[in-house]
Order: C-alpha cells, then structure tokens, then sequence
C-alpha cells in the first residue's frame, strides 16, 4: 500500500512539473473598433465655420499636392503598399521617425506620422494632452459636406481622450492619444474623400469601406497591413526602450489563420476558433510564452496598435520585454498578432546563422 501510495506521489510530482514547465499563453480578448458615430443628411444647411487655419508648414501641406511634390522632399519611399479603394502607401522608416502616405492618382490623400523625424506641425509625437488643449479648437461635432450630403461625426466621451478629429479647413487631423501617458501618439492628416472612405466613423458611406476589388489586390492589401503592424508596434517598442521584435513566418501564418477564420465566421461566433496553443502546434521550435492581440473591424493598421495601446491587456502584450519573435495575420477588417518566447538555444542558433549569412 505505502508503494501504490509512493508512485503515486512520485506521478504527480512529475505531472506538476511537467504542467509548470510548459508554455504560458495569454490570449486577450477581441479588441472591436467602435466607430464615431454618424448622421447624415441631404441638402441639410452647413455651419460657417471651416476649423482652424491649414498650417503652413510640416507634412499635412503635402496633402492634396502631387505625389512628385513628396518625394522631392522626402526621396523615394521604402517600399509602396497597396491599399483599399486604390490607394498606394509610400512607406517611410527613419531613426525616430515612421510616415506612411496614401497616394491616389498621383494625388497626396493621407499621412500618418510617428516620432519627430518628421515635421507633423501643429502637433508631435510625445506631446501632451495638456497642451494640445491649449491651442486646439475641439469640438465633439465635425459637420462635412459631400455632393449635397451633409454627415454630421459626433465623438462619444471616450473620442474626446484617445482619438480627437480637428478640421483644418479642407483636411483633418486626427490624433492618436496614447492615454496611459497622456501624450499623442502619432498624428494622421486626410483629406475629405479620405476620412469618408475609410469610414472610421459608422454609416458615413454608402458600400462601406471596402470597395469592388480583385482578390488578389485584397491578398496583397492584406499582408501590407501586416508588415505596417509589424513596423509600428516595432517602432512603439523602440520608443519604451524594448527590443525589436523578429519576424516569423510561422507565427504569421497562425496569425492569418485566425482572422480568416473570424471573418468567415464574423464576431457572433468567437467560440469556434482553435484556441492560441492549438494554433501554434505548426511552430517547429520550443517555445517559453506566448501571446496573442487580436482586433476586428477596423480599416486602417495605425488605428488598430492605438486601439491596442489603449486597452490595458492588449498594450502589456504588445509592451512585454520578454517576447522575442511576432507574425502578424490580417484578413477584412480582422487583425491578428501572435507574440512569442522562443528558448534560448533556439536564440542562439538562430543568431549563428544570421551571422554565418552575413
């Protein structure tokens, strides 16, 4: 009896520290954007005023100028991304400066700026709240007006603290407020057709954002928003002083898995998914931790780190110091990033290569 009774122990012992030594995983709940709200209306009278003063300077002049007009400042763009209702994204990478702009027809429509590289005059990254208050006209209505149509943005409370919309005359700004530190996070800078057709605010356009398209511009626009993720939650990681994270295929395609899976199943059915450790059974690598953001209807990849960055469970993810590798998985309006902790072996020989290659 007292053997049954030793095995048994011993069992146990081997069962909790087989359960203790496994992967942790944190999967955090679906982030869903919530649109401005909108009215609109025909023929309906226009208020007299247009906002504040177009600035003079930084890059919202750009905007509504040529594309020619851009790069002879700024030189050729990293890369170009294709985007949703034919827009192209010229994207920028410099030390402490990201800018990604939506070209169409040649046509500056849209910039979105982080870090002060760039001039994004009136406002910064890393500028208070405070202070933006201070010379910024804000209003929780923004009427604009659209062949003979009149919609009326209204900003709910929340708006109000982490997403501001100011007009400038004919563009907007909007600004990306990082609430956990009171200060922007980077400013976005569209023109009217822009801010409509993305449609950030419910009901402002009848189709709604994404337009007739081939699928396979869709794949393309897809894995574009993709590596944009990547590219900016890398650069916010820098900007706190944390490593940059290493892209994976794997992890992407787990990733990409699930916003398929999602879209296709749509939000009223969230149960249906596998879940993060099922998922990651394709990894051919051992792994410490793992985590997962997800986000769903959403059409335009800086909004979707914001919104993360906003929601306590999904910015300690993202901000995490231990996770080492990243894949991100776009589909539709749904967003995926995996983040994980590979083992330290598994670093070094990964390291070796690296440098064997180079």
């Amino acid at each position: 009896m007292k053997a049954m009774i030793r095995i048994g122990v011993v069992i146990l012992v081997i069962f909790l520290i087989g359960f203790y030594n496994g992967p942790s995983f944190q999967e955090n709940e679906e982030l869903e954007n919530e649109p401005f709200n909108v009215d609109s209306n025909e023929n309906a009278e226009i208020p007299a005023s247009e906002g504040l003063t177009r600035p003079k300077t930084g890059v919202s002049v750009y905007i509504g100028g040529s594309v020619e007009s851009l790069t002879s400042e700024y030189g050729e763009p990293e890369r170009m991304d294709p985007g949703r209702n034919g827009l192209t994204w010229f994207i920028y990478m410099v030390e402490n400066g990201y800018m990604q702009a939506a070209v169409k027809n040649d046509e500056v429509k849209a910039l979105f700026v982080m870090g002060n590289a760039y001039d994004s005059t009136p406002y910064f990254s890393g500028q208070s709240v405070q202070e933006i208050y201070q010379f910024t006209m804000i209003n929780s209505e923004i009427i604009v007006e659209d062949n003979g149509r009149v919609y009326q943005l209204e900003l709910s409370e929340q708006d109000l603290h982490t997403r501001l919309l100011v007009q400038f005359e004919d563009i907007y700004a909007q600004l990306m407020i990082d609430s956990v530190s009171n200060s922007l996070m980077g400013v976005y800078y569209l023109d009217k057709e822009t801010l409509l057709d993305q449609q950030p605010y419910e009901g402002s356009v009848e189709g709604g954002p994404l337009a007739d398209q081939d699928q396979l511009i869709l794949d393309e626009v897809n894995k574009a928003n993709e590596r944009q993720m990547f590219d900016i939650v890398n650069f916010i990681r820098e900007k706190n002083g944390l490593n940059e994270l290493i892209w994976d295929d794997q992890l992407a395609e787990a990733a990409r898995d699930l916003s398929q899976t999602r879209e296709q199943l749509s939000a009223e059915s969230p149960d249906e998914t596998s879940g993060l450790s099922d998922r990651l059974d394709i990894l051919d690598r051992n792994y410490k931790s793992a985590a997962e953001n997800t986000a769903s209807q959403y059409y335009l990849t800086p909004a979707v780190v914001h919104g993360w960055l906003n929601s306590e469970s999904h910015r300690n993810t993202m901000l995490d110091d231990t996770f080492t590798h990243t894949g991100s998985g776009v589909y539709g309006s749904y967003y995926t990033q995996d983040f994980v902790q590979f083992d330290e072996p598994d670093l070094q020989e990964e390291e070796d290569l690296s440098i064997q290659s180079e």
